[in-house]
């Protein structure tokens, strides 16, 4: 079980994104909890994730958000901000799968 957690300012954008994600992950059989929250939440779910993607427009937060969660053994990414834009749940699933790989190997 993956579990994917998306952070943006309120957690609106990023739940539609999460629902689409959830629909991809169905398809392909891959059994994913992923959930949206506001980056006020972000803390309470630290303990429960692999991956944390973060919507483009707290980008200039990235560092901030790091150092909080150092310690977490968290993969940390920015959401692609094409894929934000039009709402590309399997692109965003890609994006978290490929940097699940590339930072802890799976």
């Amino acid at each position: 079980m993956i579990n994917i957690l998306l952070v943006c300012g309120s957690g609106a954008s990023s739940g539609f994104i999460a629902q689409s994600m959830r629909k991809a992950a169905k398809i392909r059989n891959l059994e994913a909890k992923i959930k949206a929250v506001s980056d006020a939440e972000l803390m309470d779910f630290a303990d429960e994730i692999d991956v944390l993607m973060i919507g483009p427009h707290l980008k200039c937060r990235e560092e901030e958000i790091r150092e909080k969660l150092t310690g977490f053994n968290i993969s940390i990414g920015i959401i692609d901000k094409n894929f934000y834009g039009s709402m590309n749940g399997e692109g965003v699933l890609d994006q978290a799968l490929d940097l699940l790989k590339q930072t802890k190997g799976e």
